[in-house]
Formats: C-alpha cells, structure tokens, sequence
C-alpha cells in the first residue's frame, strides 16, 4: 500500500498550510496516502481548533484536495476528536481520539501548551505529586475505552511532552508506566490502534516518538496494533523521522502496522 500517514493538521485548526499544500508534500514525499485530521470542535472559544463555521470549509477543501490528486495520493477525510468534545464523527473517513485535557472538578486545563503550564497544573491541583497526577490522566483513557469512536488512539504519552525539556514526567519511571498499561490494556481490548506519533520530535521535544520505547514494549506484549504518524503541522514535517519510527517498530518486534484502504484499516508488513 505505500507510506501512509493519517495525522496532518491545516490552516482550518492550527497548522501552517493548506490541503493542497500538504497533499503536494506528500507526494513528493514518497506517500501512497494522506489523511487530514483538523482537531475536533471545542466546547469553550480557543484558537487552534475547528468551529461550527469552518466544519463546512474544511470539509471542501478536503474534498477538493481529493479530487486534485486522484490517482496519485489517495486521500481521506479524518477528524481528531478530543476527550472533551462532542462532536459527531460519523460523516469522517476515521477518526483519531486524543486527550490534550486533564479533567478535573470545574477545570479542564491542557497539558500540552507548555512546560511551564503544565508544571502549574501539577503544583495548583496536584501539589507536584507527578505519580497522582499522572494516574488522573491515564484513568480518563480508561473511563472512555469502550465508548470511543476512535479508531486510532493519539499520541497516547502526551503527559511526559516536557521530560526532556522541563524534567515533567518521565516516560520510562515505574509509576508512570504502571498507569499507562493499566490504561493500554481496556483500549487494546477495544481494538484500538495506537499511533506511533513523531509530532514532538519534529518541533524539538523529544528524541522519540509517541508512545515511548519502553510503552511501545508494553504494548507489542499486550498484542496491541500500531500505525505511524508524524502529526505534522506544516508542509516540511509531512514525514519527518518516519523511517526511525519504522526501525524502530521492527526493533521492537513489530512485524506488521495497520492502514486505513478508503473503508477499513488493514495490516501491512513492516
């Protein structure tokens, strides 16, 4: 089937270039496929997200975007939907369900803006007990396992964005990775896939993907599925450390990753 990559965002939520843009990129890139997947609508006014008004344009683009490069790339229509909305899925190609919140009573603060937020998070409502709040976090992964429309699971680890820069939650601690399989299990269970997202190595924060190696064993334990995404934000990410999140999958012990064909998701030799 090719390369494929399935979490890509647009001026239509807060990437940097349009569809066609995006599409061109790819295909020079080597891609047999492209998925769009604008950050779902919100139930509070932010900037980075889609709306009811432009639900409408991006959809056309999308549509337009297909048409241009019809047998060429072939190209889907997706929708990463946040924990924390409501919106309806089923007119989308697939969907990707991600966490940017941590849901707390009255407060639902992202947890990936910025190390310095996200420490003021962990201090104001956790009094810096990482393991406490790391369990809140995962335990939402656990509450919505069965309910999700997701098909594929984003940047499972987002939490531990700011090890490496700000020294946040560790990725590879003990109590960290308790949780996170605690969490993994329900959603293998539930047939999710779990992208392996190299978004943050792009814009300089961690030197490996989503979710972590050590997660990623965890994870080839529990029988789990994989796909691989670069969640790029602008046209020059289109496939930034693709082929090191491909070894490293095969050194994993992966040995197929999952693809969305225009109806279903299939496997394909690593």
């Amino acid at each position: 089937m090719g390369r494929q990559n399935l979490h890509t965002h647009t001026v239509f939520d807060d990437g940097q270039n349009t569809p066609m843009e995006m599409a061109q990129a790819a295909l020079e890139a080597g891609f047999a496929s492209l998925g769009f997947s604008c950050h779902s609508i919100l139930p509070y006014e932010n900037d980075w997200s889609l709306t009811e008004e432009t639900l409408p344009a991006y959809l056309a683009a999308v549509e337009e975007t297909r048409a241009a490069f019809a047998g060429r790339l072939a190209v889907y229509s997706g929708i990463e939907l946040d924990g924390l909305s409501a919106q309806d899925t089923s007119g989308f190609d697939y969907v990707i369900g991600s966490l940017h919140h941590i849901a707390l009573e009255g407060w639902t603060p992202t947890i990936d803006e910025s190390g310095e937020s996200t420490r003021k998070i962990l201090e104001t409502f956790f009094h810096g007990d990482e393991k406490a709040m790391t369990e809140v976090y995962f335990a939402q992964y656990q509450a919505i396992a069965q309910d999700w429309t997701a098909d594929i699971v984003g940047h499972f680890d987002l939490l531990s964005k700011f090890w490496e820069t700000d020294g946040l939650f560790d990725p590879e601690g003990e109590a960290f990775q308790t949780c996170a399989r605690r969490a993994m299990l329900p959603l293998v269970q539930a047939g999710r896939i779990f992208e392996v997202n190299t978004g943050a190595m792009s814009r300089g924060y961690r030197h490996a993907p989503y979710p972590s190696p050590a997660l990623l064993r965890t994870l080839k334990t529990l029988d789990g599925r994989v796909t691989i995404s670069t969640d790029a934000h602008a046209a020059p990410a289109i496939a930034y450390a693709f082929r090191e999140a491909e070894a490293l999958l095969r050194d994993v012990g992966f040995k197929r990753i999952w693809q969305f064909d225009g109806e279903r998701f299939v496997a394909v030799p690593l």
